[in-house]
Formats: structure tokens, sequence, C-alpha cells
């Protein structure tokens, strides 16, 4: 870890070009080579510097860019997705990847892939990128890219702290896989699942009243959001944590601003409704309003507890 604060005097300005080579190994027949193993962009994640997915040379490619362990992957199409990922297998990726390797021992291979992850990094990128529907960067923008290059010990360091940071972060994340998991098992457990012979089938228009929210129109009317009224339920309120309850939003409607709302009284279930977030649920432990974005089941059967209902839509 760094015991000292990082200072940046010896550190020389250089090109990207300068000390980063791309790499232009091909092999025309990825098969016969006994690589088995073949990367498309869809098989690199933002901000994950592992290749956790892949396809198989076996079932057809025309790929033919070669990579090797330790070779950085970095997607030049739509850079403002932010693919970057060091490759751990021989493999053949797409021609929208540029494989990459230092090109002297001026830069420490280890460093490499985390400057391709820095934010002046991807805004060179995606700056110097072209085309409207698919835009694409070029080697030779990418190779002018300008930054301060560390002396090789001070790299070493840097190195260090960001690989713990690394590992901190995957750790974390399998920490949340492993959660999501037992909160399936507890979700089955607290429901019965599909399984139990006790359960009945039933559709949530037969047991509550599905509703949608309303949003008072314009958005942002002065008349209609604002002061210390009315908790305002958006898609975005729902979503902002794992919790089970909502208890409170950052804004609020007023009284005027209600009466063009959906009002939604404590204890109702609500859903999200809209956009990536679709089908997240939450239990109001608040009375507030609610956007066109959000549903919400009122009038729920006696029979069902609004909890039960909660843990069904959440599994």
């Amino acid at each position: 870890m760094l015991e000292r604060p990082v200072s940046k005097a010896g550190w020389t300005r250089v090109a990207f070009g300068d000390v980063v080579r791309l790499s232009k190994a091909r092999v025309a027949d990825p098969e016969a080579a006994a690589i088995e193993r073949v990367v498309g962009l869809e098989h690199i994640e933002p901000g994950d510097l592992r290749i956790r997915r892949w396809g198989d040379v076996a079932d057809g490619t025309t790929f033919t860019t070669l990579f090797k362990p330790g070779q950085v992957l970095f997607g030049k199409r739509r850079a403002y997705q932010r693919k970057v990922a060091v490759a751990d297998f021989v493999g053949v990726c797409s021609g929208d990847i540029y494989v990459l390797e230092p090109a002297t021992d001026r830069l420490m291979p280890e460093l490499l892939p985390f400057l391709c992850q820095t934010d002046a990094f991807f805004d060179h990128a995606v700056g110097t990128s072209a085309g409207s529907l698919s835009p694409r960067t070029n080697w030779t923008s990418v190779a002018s890219f300008e930054f301060l290059l560390p002396p090789i010990q001070e790299q070493a360091r840097l190195v260090e702290v960001m690989n713990a940071g690394r590992s901190a972060t995957e750790a974390t994340a399998n920490l949340l896989s492993r959660l999501r998991e037992l909160r399936a098992s507890v979700v089955l457990a607290v429901t019965g699942g599909d399984s139990s012979d006790a359960a009945e089938l039933v559709r949530l228009g037969e047991v509550s009243n599905v509703v949608r929210g309303s949003t008072p129109r314009p958005a942002g009317d002065p008349r209609y959001f604002g002061g210390n009224h009315i908790p305002w339920i958006t898609v975005g309120e729902i979503t902002k944590d794992d919790g089970v309850y909502l208890e409170s939003t950052e804004t609020q409607l007023t009284k005027l601003g209600a009466s063009f709302s959906r009002q939604l009284p404590t204890g109702t279930v609500i859903l999200s409704n809209s956009g990536w977030t679709l089908g997240v649920p939450k239990l109001l432990r608040i009375t507030g309003c609610a956007n066109d974005g959000v549903a919400a089941f009122l009038d729920l059967d006696t029979r069902i507890n609004p909890l039960f209902l909660y843990f069904r839509l959440l599994g």
C-alpha cells in the first residue's frame, strides 16, 4: 500500500504510442492453430478487467486478431462503453478490439490496463471517434493520447495499490452475488416457491387493483414540485438501494401537484415500471404520490400479506 503521498516529481509527459504498441498478430485459421476461445465486445464487461465470458472457436468465427495472456484488450468501437480487459488465456478477438502491450520497458505491463481505464484516456478515445451509429476511434488517434508517466519505481507502487483495490472490488462483487443467491433462497422459503401443494395460482389483477402513477405536467413546474408537503415517489427512489422499504423521498409535491398525481397509502407495494430498472419492488412506509414510471398494487386481497407480495415480486 502507499505509505507516502504520490509525488509527480520525475514524471515525464509521453504519448501513448511512445510506450504502448498495437499488436498486429493474426491467425488465419484459429481452429487449426488449436485456439479454442473467441472474444467479442459483448464478452467484455465495462469496468471489469477480467474476461469472464467468451465464445467457442469450434462454433465458427471470422475473427483472426490474436491475443495472448498479459495483453490488454480495448474496445475501439463505442469507446464510451469503457470496455478494457486483461487476457489470461490465448484467443482471437473482434477487429473492433485493439490488442495492446508495452512497447518499451519504461511502462510496466501491469500498469497498462489501469492507464486504459482512466477518465482522461476514455475521454480522448471518445473525442476522437468518428461515425454516428457505431463510432470508432483509430490507432493514430489513440497513440496521440498524452499523459504523465511515473518512474518505474513509482509505477510499481501504484500497481500495488490498484491491484489491492481491484481485489477488494472483486471480493465485494462476489459477496453481493452470494447475497443475491441467499436472498433468492429466502424468497423461496418465505413464499413457498412454486412447489407448495397448498399454493393457489392467482393473477395480480385478481387480488389487487394494479394502477400506474401520474406525473403533474409540466414536470418541474414550481406550482407542483417543491416545498415540504407530499413525498414524490419516482423510479429513482425505488432503485437507489436494495432495502425492502421506502421511508422517505428527496423531492416533494405541493398540495396542488398532488391533486394531479396518484396518491398511495402507507403499506402499498410498488414496482418500477420504466427503463432498465423495470421490475424492482418496494414496500411503502410513507404516504406519497407516484410518478408515471411506478406501478402500484392497491386494494390488496386480505388473503395476501404485502410483505409476501414484495418477496414474490422480488423473486
